[in-house]
């Protein structure tokens, strides 16, 4: 078998070329047209020999079994990438990723952590990169957030702009309709004292703040002294409820966190997020202190569950056919990562 991704990529591309039939045929298995789902890992074993589309609750059959055991499955099924969606801690999911890139799999994964894990996780990232390069994968950490919202976004906005001396992103989500795990993570319900002891526990707060602003100094050039980080609960004036919780007044509706990166004492990197039941003006706020500056705001926000479902999917035929090999963060994709050339102009001359 070839170990060329893009001759890999075409064969399967190939296969697959009459995707209106398999709508007809009512087989569609497929994420992008270029891409199959040929298996399915599942840590609980109550969803083990589950049908995939029964197991995810879309309403219909894939006819792809759900697996408990992954390394039969990572052993036995021929598979580009595997997208890896089971935790946020680093050192938590890195036996799970070792095991993947042991089977000479590409990985997308959503664990925050792995989005930047150079210089907090340098081990790891080290273990991790020396493996993926011996067996010819791409190793890829990523999501909303970090991944884009508060980390890419304001690096390819930032192209526009020249002395680049801070920047400043903002993130307001109103977590009403959001999934309860969420709502859980964000310190929903808690009274004040209960909040500061969930977060002293790690059981409340957003992971992933650090790497971004890692990651947006290391490619502004920044050597900071130091990443700070803040975090403290939005408090409810007023008895609020949701499908969820009832949220009495003074207890936690939410949390306000924040990062600030110093050069020599000047903020040079500053991310404010906001996590909580009716968040007033839901928003996502770029601000690039430059010239020219360059101030954006995303009214509403982009929703992050269907977001980070996105990114992974968009970043699937950059993964698979790309000629690095090794861990890789968003920057090293290409601009447009879903993006593959159908038409070419012809030289007359």
């Amino acid at each position: 078998m070839s170990n060329d991704p893009n001759e890999r990529l075409s064969k399967l591309a190939a296969t697959f070329r009459d995707l209106e039939a398999y709508v007809q045929q009512d087989k569609v298995r497929i994420i992008h047209y270029e891409f199959e789902i040929v298996g399915a890992i599942d840590a609980s074993a109550a969803k083990a020999g589950k049908d995939l589309g029964d197991a995810a609750g879309i309403g219909h059959t894939l006819g792809i079994p759900v697996a408990y055991d992954p390394e039969s499955l990572l052993r036995d099924t021929y598979a580009d990438v595997v997208v890896h969606c089971t935790g946020s801690s680093l050192t938590e999911v890195y036996p799970q990723l070792m095991s993947i890139v042991a089977a000479e799999k590409s990985i997308i994964s959503s664990c925050e952590e792995l989005a930047f894990p150079w210089v907090r996780f340098p081990e790891i990232a080290q273990k991790l990169d020396r493996r993926a390069k011996e067996t010819g994968v791409r190793v890829l950490g990523t999501g909303v957030n970090p991944g884009f919202v508060m980390d890419m976004l304001p690096m390819m906005m930032a192209t526009a702009s020249q002395q680049v001396k801070s920047v400043h992103i903002e993130r307001i989500l109103d977590v009403t309709t959001r999934r309860i795990q969420l709502q859980r993570k964000a310190g929903v319900g808690l009274s004040v004292s209960g909040f500061q002891q969930a977060a002293s526990a790690g059981a409340v707060g957003h992971v992933g703040l650090r790497e971004s602003a890692l990651m947006i100094a290391d490619s502004f050039g920044w050597r900071m002294d130091d990443v700070t980080e803040t975090l403290e609960p939005v408090v409810a004036r007023e008895r609020r409820k949701n499908e969820y919780f009832v949220v009495e007044k003074g207890y936690s509706l939410g949390l306000r966190q924040s990062a600030r990166g110093l050069v020599s004492g000047n903020e040079v990197v500053r991310l404010d997020l906001e996590m909580s039941l009716g968040a007033h003006d839901p928003h996502d706020l770029v601000e690039i202190n430059g010239s020219p500056p360059i101030r954006a705001v995303i009214e509403g926000g982009i929703q992050g569950d269907a977001a980070t479902a996105a990114i992974i999917a968009n970043c699937l035929p950059a993964i698979a056919r790309s000629r690095l090999t090794g861990l890789l963060s968003m920057r090293e994709l290409p601009a447009i990562p879903y993006f593959r050339p159908r038409f070419h102009q012809q030289n007359d001359g």
